[in-house]
Parts: C-alpha cells; sequence; structure tokens
C-alpha cells in the first residue's frame, strides 16, 4: 500500500512537470503580437558566401504581454524542390517602444489601448537550389484580446511570409520603410503609406490580403462588417482604399475600433527570354490599426505654422513673419507637426503670395522633405520671381487644384488664409520722377521722366508705363508702354493740335520690374492757356497752374510768324517779367497784319538738394498750348501747279505711305477728292480733303484695299481768288 501510493504520488508529479512543460510554450507564445513584418536581401556578393541571403524579421507585440526570447526561429522551404530548413534569427537590437515612430503623435497616450514595443530579427540561410517557390514564414500565438476587427483575437495566432523565386537569378524583396503600426483618430483623412523600395530594379505591385493565424491558408477570423479589403469603418466621403502602385491606403474612420490590415507587395522581373513578368518575390507586413475618437489638442487645430522656427516672430494681429533678403526665390515653412505629402498640391496652388502692393507672385512649386512615411515636416516654396520689392508679403494657405489645403499627418486640414508675412528692407527703392508734360509747337503733349540709374535692377526690368487721364484725373489709361529700358521721353500723337487747345491732360508714369508695378510717379498736368480774342489789340489770357515743380514762375510770350516763312511759325519774345500769377494782358497796339500766338512758359530752376536727377534746359522747361490770331492780310492766290502722287506704299517706311498731294491745301474753298476702282465703283471719296489726314490706302470703313490702279479726281476751288482747278489720273497702290 505504502508503495503503490508512493508510486501514484510519483506519477502525479510526473505528470504535473509534464503538463507544466507542456503549457510553458504557450505561456511564453502569449506575447500580445499586434503586427510585423518579413523581408530578405541577397548578400553573397559582399559576404563573400555564394546564395546567402539575410533575413529580417519585424515583430511589434503589447508591452504587457509575455516577454519574447533573444531568437526566433524562421521557417525556410520550397515544395517543389523538397526542401525545408529552420533558421535561427537573433535580436540585433534591443527592445524599444514604438513611441519613437510617432505612435502617439495623432491621439493621447491614454487613449491608446495597446502600448506597442518593437523587436528586430536577422539571420542568414544558404538557398543553393534554384526553385520557384521559396517561402520564409514565422508564426506564433497569440494577439491580444480587444482587437475589434477579430472574433476572438486573444486566442488567434499570426503568420508571415516572403516569396522567393531565383530561378532567374538572385534577388531581394521589397524592402518595408514606412512605420507598420497606427493610432488615427475619427474624421481624419488619412493617408497611410505602406512605402517599400527595392534594390533589384523590379516592378513592384502592392495587394491587401488577408490576414493569417498559424498558417499560410488560415486566415483569422474576421467579425462581422469586417474584412480584409474593408478592414476600417469609414465615412463615404473617405472610403478605404489602397493604391496598387504607390501602397498608399488612404480613409476617414468613423468608428472608435482597433483592426487589423495585411499588405503583401509584390516584385516582377521581365524575363526577356520568354517576353513576360515573372514574379520573383515578395515581402509580407500585418499592421493593427487603432482608431480613438478624438486627435490630441494640438492636432485638431490642423496644419500650424512652427511659431518657435528660427527667424519667426509675431506681430501685432498675431500673424508670423519672417525677414527675407532681397531677391530671394524660395520661402521655406516649418510646421510644427508634419504634414502629408499626399495632400501637397505639386503646381503650388496650396498657397498665394501678395507683393506690398498687393500683386499676385506666381508660386513654381511645393517642395515637401518627405520622409519614408509620406510626411514632412517642411515645404519649401518655390516663387517665379524674386522677392524684389521692400515691404511686407503675405503667404497665405488656400485650397489647392486637388481640393483640399495641406493635411497634418493625422489627417487634420490647415486652415484657409492662415497668414506668414515675409518683410523685405534690403531692396533699392526705385527712384523714377515725371519730371515734364509740355506742348509740342501747339501739336502734342510731350511727356519726360527720370530715372535714378542705380536703383535700377536692370535685369529685372520689364517696361516703362504713362498714364493719361482727360477728365481731370477721374480715370486714367495706359497711353503709352516700352521696353527700352534707356528711353526717358514721349510725345503723344494721340492728342492732337485741337485738343490741347481745349483741356489739360494729366500724366503719371510708373514702371514694371521683376513683373510687378513699382510705385507710381506724381502726377502732372499740361498747361492749358485760354485768352479773350474780342480785342486783339489787348488780349486777357489765363492759364491753369503747373505743379510738375513747386513755385512755378510763368513768362508769357509773344510770337510773330515772319512774313516767308510756313505757317505756324513764330519768332517768340518773352513778353512782360516771369510772375508768379496765372493771368495776364497782353497790350500790342497798333498791330501790322500778319499772324501772331501767346503762349506760356515755365522754366524748373533746380530739383531740389536731395535729389539724384539733374536739370536738363529741354526736358525741365514746359510750354502751354498757343492762342493763335491775325490781323486782315490780302488773299493769297492758290498755287497753280499742284502735284499729285502716283504711287502709295503705306508700308510704313516714312516714304510714299500717304496720298499727300502738294499744294492743295492753299485751296480752302473746295477740295474733294475722289478715288474710283478699275471699275469705276467709288472706293473713297472726302469732301474737304487735309493733308494732315491723307487718303492710306483705305476704304471709306478703313479697310485695306487690295493692290492695284486706282483712278482719282480732284475738285479745288478758293473764292477769293475766283480759282478753279479738276484733276484728273491714276495711282498704284503697292
Amino acid at each position: 500500500m505504502f508503495v503503490s501510493t508512493k508510486i501514484n504520488a510519483t506519477m502525479r508529479l510526473l505528470r504535473l512537470i509534464l503538463l507544466l512543460f507542456v503549457l510553458a510554450p504557450v505561456a511564453s507564445e502569449a506575447s500580445h503580437l499586434i503586427g510585423g513584418d518579413i523581408q530578405y536581401k541577397y548578400v553573397g556578393d559582399s559576404s563573400g558566401v555564394p546564395n546567402q541571403y539575410r533575413i529580417k524579421l519585424v515583430i511589434y507585440r503589447e508591452a504587457t504581454g509575455a516577454g519574447m526570447g533573444a531568437t526566433e526561429v524562421v521557417q525556410v522551404a520550397s515544395s517543389s524542390c523538397g526542401t525545408s530548413q529552420s533558421v535561427t534569427v537573433n535580436l540585433s537590437v534591443p527592445e524599444f517602444s514604438a513611441a519613437l515612430y510617432g505612435a502617439y503623435d495623432c491621439i493621447p497616450q491614454a487613449s491608446a489601448i495597446f502600448t506597442p514595443m518593437v523587436r528586430i530579427y536577422t539571420g542568414y540561410v544558404i538557398l543553393s537550389q534554384q526553385c520557384p517557390d521559396y517561402k520564409m514564414s514565422w508564426s506564433l500565438c497569440c494577439r491580444p484580446g480587444g482587437i475589434t476587427g477579430i472574433t476572438g483575437s486573444a486566442g488567434v495566432g499570426f503568420y508571415f511570409e516572403a516569396e522567393l523565386n531565383n530561378t532567374l537569378g538572385t534577388n531581394s524583396s521589397p524592402a518595408f520603410l514606412s512605420r507598420p503600426i497606427s493610432y488615427v483618430c475619427i474624421g481624419g483623412y488619412i493617408n497611410y503609406l505602406q512605402n517599400a523600395t527595392e534594390p533589384n530594379g523590379d516592378s513592384l505591385q502592392y495587394e491587401l490580403v488577408p490576414a493569417r493565424n498559424n498558417g499560410p491558408n488560415n486566415p483569422v477570423p474576421y467579425a462581422a462588417t469586417y474584412s480584409f479589403t474593408q478592414p476600417i469603418h469609414t465615412f463615404p466621403i473617405g472610403p478605404f482604399m489602397m493604391n496598387q502602385m504607390t501602397g498608399n491606403i488612404s480613409f476617414v474612420a468613423n468608428t472608435v475600433e482597433t483592426s487589423v490590415i495585411a499588405i503583401r507587395v509584390n516584385e516582377y522581373r521581365f524575363d526577356s527570354t520568354f517576353y513576360v513578368w515573372v514574379k520573383v518575390g515578395s515581402s509580407n507586413r500585418e499592421i493593427q490599426v487603432t482608431v480613438a475618437g478624438n486627435c490630441n489638442t494640438s492636432v485638431n487645430a490642423g496644419v500650424r505654422l512652427d511659431p518657435t522656427a528660427p527667424g519667426v516672430s509675431l506681430d501685432a494681429q498675431g500673424r508670423q513673419t519672417k525677414d527675407y533678403n532681397c531677391l530671394d526665390s524660395t520661402v521655406l515653412l516649418k510646421f510644427t507637426l508634419a504634414i502629408q505629402c499626399q495632400s501637397v498640391s505639386p503646381d503650388g496652388s496650396d498657397f498665394r503670395l501678395t507683393n506690398p502692393n498687393g500683386q499676385p507672385i506666381p508660386i513654381k512649386a511645393l517642395i515637401p522633405n518627405c520622409d519614408v512615411n509620406g510626411e514632412s515636416t517642411t515645404l519649401l516654396v518655390k516663387l517665379f520671381k524674386p522677392l524684389s520689392m521692400n515691404g511686407s508679403y503675405y503667404l497665405y494657405s488656400k485650397k489647392g487644384n486637388d481640393g483640399n489645403t495641406l493635411l497634418n499627418k493625422c489627417g487634420k486640414d490647415m486652415n484657409e488664409f492662415d497668414t506668414i508675412v515675409l518683410i523685405v528692407d534690403d531692396c533699392v527703392d526705385l527712384a523714377m520722377d515725371l519730371t515734364n508734360v509740355s506742348i509740342d509747337s501747339d501739336e502734342h503733349p510731350h511727356i519726360y521722366w527720370d530715372v535714378d540709374t542705380t536703383t535700377l535692377p536692370r535685369y529685372l526690368f520689364n517696361m516703362w508705363r504713362v498714364h493719361r487721364s482727360a477728365d481731370s484725373g477721374a480715370s486714367y489709361q495706359v497711353a503709352f508702354t516700352t521696353t527700352d529700358t534707356n528711353l526717358r521721353d514721349w510725345v503723344d500723337i494721340s492728342v492732337d493740335a485741337n485738343r490741347v487747345d481745349v483741356q489739360h491732360y494729366r500724366y503719371f508714369a510708373d514702371a514694371i520690374v521683376n513683373g510687378f508695378t513699382q510705385p507710381t510717379t506724381d502726377t502732372v498736368k499740361s498747361i492749358l492757356l485760354r485768352g479773350d480774342m474780342t480785342n486783339t489789340q489787348s488780349i486777357p489770357v489765363a492759364w491753369s497752374s503747373y505743379n510738375a515743380w513747386d513755385s512755378a514762375m510763368y513768362q508769357v510770350q509773344f510770337g510773330r510768324n515772319v512774313p516767308g516763312t510756313p505757317p505756324g511759325t513764330y519768332l517768340w519774345t518773352d513778353y512782360g517779367a516771369p510772375m508768379l500769377d496765372s493771368f495776364a494782358v497782353v497790350n500790342n497796339p497798333g498791330l501790322a497784319s500778319g499772324q501772331y500766338a501767346v503762349r506760356v512758359r515755365t522754366v524748373r530752376d533746380s530739383l531740389g538738394p536731395d535729389s539724384t536727377f539733374t536739370v536738363n534746359p529741354m526736358q525741365d522747361t514746359a510750354y502751354s498750348n498757343w492762342i493763335e490770331f491775325g490781323e486782315p492780310v490780302p488773299p493769297i492766290p492758290p498755287i497753280d501747279t499742284v502735284i499729285v502722287p502716283n504711287v502709295l506704299t503705306p508700308n510704313g517706311d516714312g516714304q510714299n505711305d500717304v496720298f499727300t498731294v502738294r499744294g492743295i491745301m492753299t485751296y480752302s474753298t473746295m477740295r474733294v477728292v475722289t478715288v474710283m476702282n478699275r471699275y469705276g465703283k467709288v472706293v473713297y471719296r472726302n469732301e474737304n480733303y487735309d493733308n494732315a489726314q491723307p487718303w492710306e490706302g483705305r476704304d471709306t470703313s478703313g479697310s485695306k484695299l487690295a493692290d492695284g490702279v486706282y483712278f482719282y479726281i480732284i475738285n479745288l476751288a478758293d473764292n477769293p481768288n475766283n480759282a478753279r482747278l479738276e484733276l484728273k489720273g491714276t495711282v498704284t497702290l503697292l
């Protein structure tokens, strides 16, 4: 009895030891695995060992689970070659927290159901046989409980595999670069880049696969409403999608949950013998995604510019400001939290920049400095044109052509019109002045401007512009532009002799430099002279004050046409002394018969002690229009010889451009010019022909006439001299 009892006790002890031995691996395997990946690299060329591969196994586990050992075993097998071996992989770095991967950037750490730790193992295997179906696999149990997307997750294991087909030569699998775990929050538009690199130049293709449980053909039991293609509950505006070419996974989560995403990256190589693409390998990754109810407070603020970035300060309105140098053509933005590179519109449309005049500056491109996760903490803004004016530039965000503003890494967007002020104060301001508006010979305004060339960046110069107002400054139109950087004056021939006698005209000038309008000059108006011609022996005259220079002194001048000189040619003499007033009476009793005129002149004395310009005798003398009058003279007979041109070539070369009839203007009563084509149809007729507005080879509607021979009839009459003349002939239009 004693012996039997002793034997029974011994057997019970042995059974207990055996039970503990059997259960020990289960306890050690309850490591609460939450993700990982497996990949390999051919190293035979560098190690000198033919057909040698390095295997990398990355495991993510819950910190509260059972610990894992310093080694793991990867199975390497080929069914077609009938080979199988166990490869020991060693822990290559001490276990560390996934917080180093930014696991808690989006959600409060207290909201994270799981606390992931990272373990990286490496080992080596020699594969001397050429087999199309090598599989390098690892499996272990179990996952933690509480995974929403898997039924009974606490009893579900893991399985990863990487594939190798070395019949086309040695190969390295795609290597995952981006972070493998994700903590996101509801409502954030997530671009979750599963980026992989491929060292052999093979083509990559990404796909979703079922997460597996301890075997290659044993998918995990997905919970109701979950599947491997729809592992996350999403809003309709952001459905769960994967780009098979880039590996980018995008979605907008709408449910607090934890689920898993399994990815396989396949690589294909072109077989030049059979002209087909052959799969030569793959890598496998599984990700556990936790969706929290809310993001961190700083995340909910969206994309924010970093106020602590070097050189950044805040202005009185709380906007960030930063100093830049003249001719800088790039702006560097730094953010408090990384942005998604997928949300950056490369064409630059996510931002707009205005110069100190409020004019937009085109943005050439936006260049993020993307990391392996497709995120960037900086953004380089490249401008089409450099910063070339002193003052404050405003760079503000807006929705780009991609339909959104920037998104931070947690999917929260940047507010439209967030602004940073760029301050430039080391540019040389263009010094430009409208120096004079003078009336040339009672015909046209002549506009002069001057520029301090030391302030003119010629390599950025675009054009000069002159603006004119004919309504006392109520509105202005661009009257003249030129790209000649050396030009400093312009005659406004669109304002003729009749118009300068009726009103004054206002002008200002500006420059376009680097594509932007520079500050304008002061406005200068022409001098308008008027007079009462009731009694030409005593003419009261008045004129508008001149504002091109201060304290203008006016000199009234009297002009007399010298007999024998052309009409409108005068010998001018000063009348009285210079004055500040803008009114005078011109007394000339006993004038002989002839043609006379009155005008006003003013001369700039100096430009002031601080001016960078110099006084120019012509440029700094302003004339008014003329008041012309004449004492009766005997009529002058018209010229008997009227010369009509026989060719008209309106090509702008200055020769025969217009139909000028010499001597026609001496006939004052009638000057009728009729032009007909060879069919006798009248194509042009003017009953008061004037050489000042001659025929230019166009019909009465202004359209160009065809080349050819035309017939003219000219009828002239002068009643005071009882003279009449009719001329007929042809003119060739070329």
